[in-house]
């Protein structure tokens, strides 16, 4: 009797570490609690026609999840300025789109998050595209109006910036503090470039979205 009370004690002993073990890789991919959102009801509903579109390379799928919810659990806790959605273009390389929008300074931290994200021992090769319409936090004068391309160069050792050419070939530094958004003299740390993919064409592919 003995015997079998202690083997029953020791199956209930490892249901409960394996379940324990399940919760803790699941929490590795979501978000830390259920506080860590607001109320669903301040999801948006309806979508918003933009064209912001950033491509990462040579990063694996769990890799980059395991980023963008990281972003999320940082950005959206007080709201949902954020709701990135993932689109896997081929093997090791990935489209971010923002069916609700996203504003241009939180835009900004985004590519910067990827660039050097928390969650991983090594910068992504990321880069944005966008056209800035508002006057919104973060947007300067020599960008507004202008189809641009967000980036960050493998000089900058800040980790503070991120950098942005106009498709006609203006350079600025936009640095996260105030008053550090700055024209580059001379030509830009990389010359525009368009997106080989339009946003458009992504509609149909599955994708997975983050809050």
């Amino acid at each position: 009797m003995f015997a079998a009370s202690v083997v029953i004690g020791l199956m209930f002993a490892a249901i409960i570490l394996y379940v324990g073990w399940k919760r803790l890789n699941s929490a590795e991919l979501q978000p830390d609690s259920d506080s860590a959102r607001p109320s669903q009801l301040l999801l948006p509903t309806e979508t918003r026609q933009n064209d912001k579109l950033v491509i990462v390379k040579d990063v694996a799928y769990m890799d980059i999840k395991k980023v963008l919810i990281g972003f999320c659990n940082m950005y959206n806790k007080d709201n949902y300025l954020a709701i990135p959605r993932l689109i896997k273009l081929m093997e090791r390389q990935f489209a971010i789109v923002f069916p609700y929008d996203i504003d241009f300074q939180t835009y900004c931290y985004f590519i910067n998050y990827l660039e050097f994200p928390l969650e991983l021992e090594r910068s992504l090769d990321v880069t944005g595209w966008a056209t800035v319409n508002g006057s919104e936090p973060g947007v300067i004068p020599g960008i507004k109006g202008k189809k641009i391309m967000l980036f960050i160069p493998t000089l900058d050792t800040e980790h503070d910036n991120v950098y942005v050419t106009t498709d006609n070939n203006m350079g600025f530094k936009l640095g996260f503090a105030v008053g550090k958004q700055i024209q580059l003299p001379g030509m830009p740390e990389k010359r525009y470039s368009s997106p080989a993919y339009i946003i458009t064409e992504l509609q149909d592919k599955e994708f997975e979205e983050f809050r």
